[in-house]
């Protein structure tokens, strides 16, 4: 069995990159961050994303910024469906109202744990779909850190399909 972590590709359908983005969008015509997830099956070193999913979530106003919240029975759900569905979770996606980087939030939240998931963080509330290069892209390494990565580049391509 492989590993996330041995993943040098993500493929993953338009059509879910689209829907992502609009479910997002649909959060910040609010002022609110949104969340959405991407799973599927790994075979090697290819992640075939198979399914979009857009988790229960609310969104948050605080003194430090906004932020999306997925309650716990909520993961629990999650990790069913996941379970049932013989699914993985290869990244989650979010959106900032302005810039796209990993807050600290970012870091300590996190719903995609898995060592090898990326997380992208896509700017100015997904207002239009932004092609992934405009978006700030990471990955979580083996000592549990996010790192920034291209994601053109090989070990880490996304690819929309």
């Amino acid at each position: 069995m492989s590993l996330l972590s041995d993943v040098t590709e993500v493929r993953v359908p338009r059509q879910v990159l689209t829907d992502g983005y609009e479910s997002m969008r649909l959060a910040g015509k609010l002022g609110l961050e949104g969340m959405v997830l991407w799973a599927g099956q790994q075979e090697g070193t290819l992640f075939q994303v198979t399914q979009l999913i857009v988790p229960k979530q609310r969104g948050l106003r605080t003194a430090d910024g906004l932020c999306a919240v997925v309650d716990g029975d909520e993961l629990a759900r999650l990790n069913v469906h996941l379970y049932r569905n013989s699914l993985d979770l290869v990244a989650q996606i979010h959106t900032h109202p302005g810039a796209a980087y990993h807050s600290e939030t970012d870091d300590k939240f996190a719903i995609a744990t898995t060592i090898g998931c990326f997380s992208i963080v896509v700017p100015s509330f997904a207002v239009r779909d932004f092609p992934l290069a405009e978006c700030a892209v990471y990955r979580l390494d083996d000592a549990g850190a996010w790192n920034e990565v291209d994601e053109s580049e090989s070990p880490n391509r996304i690819v929309v399909v």
